[in-house]
């Protein structure tokens, strides 16, 4: 036998729902089936006789004997305390006697032509089943604290996990119905209780009603909850068409821009063009431009007079083609000198320059940028600043 009597499921509500069901419970026992057995048969859920909406709910309150009330009573605290801690006693008591009240109306409805021998059922048990299968859905994982006694031999303390515990119950169940037929009333009831529990228990938690804190059935198992393959399915192809009308968006940008810096460069437009060249640079990682654009863009900004604007761009084409870019590197030691007063820098690049290669005009204007820096350098001009070209 296995009297449980306590759980490390954490309780967010006092239970004063499953306390006051137990005291009803103990009350109406000894109001009426305690002193005289036969006060119970108007709260019967009668079979056969019609429907009755009155025993719907009072039935559940009624129980055949002292024992039959002590069991029921034990698993009410227990998984009371689990489903009442998790909802508050509002919700909580509206599920139990949902489940208890429409359990006996399934019931008394099946067995409308019904004529054997029991004249109908008592109990709270339906209803605690399906206390039982909430449990099961929302903390599978808690344990439930147990005093077992078999036959003299064993008795001690143990800790059960929620879902054990329930499915021992509800798999007996099940066996003792399929091999007994009908004449496993009881069990029928428990499983019809589990039955309803156990959907309204997922229900409530896919709709927010109930918080597990990631401890529930279906994210301990790393299951699917109903609806969430659909709606995660659904979110995906969202997010794919965001990121494809995204990346068509960013397309449409790329090519409109590089459309209007060539128009720039057609036109003659250089400062549009750099500024253009510049924001496209900052906020697009895919925007790039060749060497013949650069080339065109030097030419455009030298034909407006941005000196130094161009300086970067004359730089990168002496990066890209060192061994052809000496007449690049000689006009931009001429802009060094002439605009940036960059006097050291000059030098460096003229230093580069193989100046037997040259012809006697850019020989000579080599020569005056040389000596232009030296100049400068005797004057005083100390450049202490480096541009991000270099």
């Amino acid at each position: 036998m296995i009297f449980p009597y306590s759980t490390d499921a954490p309780v967010y509500h006092w239970p004063h729902g499953t306390l006051g069901l137990i005291v009803a419970n103990v009350l109406i026992y000894y109001e009426f089936g305690a002193v005289d057995p036969s006060a119970v048969g108007p709260w019967l859920l009668q079979y056969g006789s019609g429907l009755h909406p009155q025993q719907w709910i009072g039935s559940i309150f009624m129980h055949g004997g002292f024992f039959h009330l002590f069991g029921n009573m034990l698993y009410l605290w227990v998984f009371g305390l689990v489903v009442e801690g998790k909802l508050g006693t509002p919700k909580f008591l509206a599920c139990y006697l949902g489940i208890g009240i429409v359990q006996s109306a399934f019931e008394q409805l099946v067995m409308l032509g019904y004529s054997g021998i029991f004249p109908g059922s008592m109990g709270a048990s339906s209803a605690i089943y399906g206390l039982m299968a909430m449990a099961a859905v929302w903390a599978p994982a808690n344990n439930i604290s147990v005093f077992y006694f078999l036959f003299f031999f064993a008795r001690g303390v143990a800790e059960v996990p929620i879902s054990i515990l329930t499915g021992c119950y509800v798999g007996l169940d099940f066996l003792m119905a399929v091999l007994m037929g009908g004449w496993a009333g009881s069990s029928f009831l428990h499983l019809s209780g589990a039955a309803l529990g156990f959907p309204l228990a997922v229900w409530m938690l896919r709709i927010g009603l109930v918080d597990c804190e990631g401890w529930d059935l279906f994210t301990r198992a790393n299951l699917k909850r109903p609806g969430q393959v659909q709606k995660e399915t659904e979110q995906r192809e969202k997010q794919e068409e965001h990121e494809r009308r995204h990346k068509e968006l960013h397309h449409e940008r790329l090519t409109e821009a590089r459309s209007k810096f060539q128009q720039f460069l057609k036109s003659g437009n250089a400062a549009a063009a750099h500024k253009l060249h510049q924001k496209m640079q900052t906020n697009c990682k895919d925007w790039k431009i060749n060497t013949l654009e650069i080339a065109a863009l030097v030419k455009a900004m030298h034909s407006a007079g941005l000196w130094r604007e161009s300086a970067p761009y004359m730089a990168h084409i002496i990066s890209q083609a060192p061994e052809q870019a000496d007449p690049i590197r000689l006009k931009l030691a001429q802009i060094c000198v002439m605009e940036l007063e960059r006097p050291g820098r000059a030098l460096e690049l003229i230093g580069d320059i193989d100046l037997g290669k040259l012809d006697d005009k850019h020989q000579l204007i080599a020569k005056r940028i040389y000596a232009r820096a030296h100049a400068m350098q005797e004057d005083g001009c100390v450049e202490l600043d480096r541009e991000d070209w270099e």
